[in-house]
């Protein structure tokens, strides 16, 4: 009964977060653009009381987003925030996803599928979707998307099998 449980709060939540994503691809340019904008200042603000770009981790991590995920297209801080939204978003898409499938179906394989491949179906519609309200639809985000889809998925794949492993050890241990 708890499988069955956590596996209707992961479809609730995931059903929410697709909403939420539908949301922000729905927004007009003016809006979309503003909404980053605002995302950039927060982090600029944060930037003064905490000082963190002068670190070696924060440049490391600047670098290794605009150099390799964004394969150094984007420069701007505006751009690279929306990108590394599309990424995070997408991400967090690919957990729940692959956790649901696992959850659901109680194997490793199906959680994997649904959480490699229906993010990216919704990333084809949500890009497809932007085009209503006048914004450019880009195969570019859809790529980002997947690979944030498909890290997050890997992670609780690489979670659910180190648990079963460790649970494996202690039934044999204790047998």
């Amino acid at each position: 009964m708890r499988r069955k449980h956590l596996g209707i709060i992961f479809f609730l939540v995931f059903i929410l977060w697709t909403v939420m994503i539908f949301y922000f691809s729905s927004q007009p340019p003016n809006i979309s653009h503003s909404q980053s904008s605002m995302a950039v200042r927060i982090l600029r603000k944060a930037n003064e009381i905490f000082d963190i770009t002068d670190s070696r981790i924060y440049q490391k991590g600047e670098s290794l987003i605009k150099d390799v995920l964004l394969m150094g297209r984007y420069k701007t801080s505006n751009a690279v925030v929306r990108k590394s939204a599309h990424f995070g978003i997408y991400f967090v898409l690919g957990i729940l996803c692959s956790s649901f499938g696992y959850i659901y179906s109680g194997k490793i394989f199906i959680g994997f599928l649904l959480g490699a491949s229906l993010p990216v179906a919704i990333a084809v519609l949500d890009e497809f979707n932007q085009g209503f309200v006048g914004r450019i639809s880009s195969l570019n985000d859809v790529i980002i998307d997947g690979v944030g889809a498909f890290i997050g998925t890997v992670i609780v794949i690489c979670i659910i099998m180190i648990v079963k492993g460790i649970s494996a050890v202690k039934a044999k241990s204790s047998k």
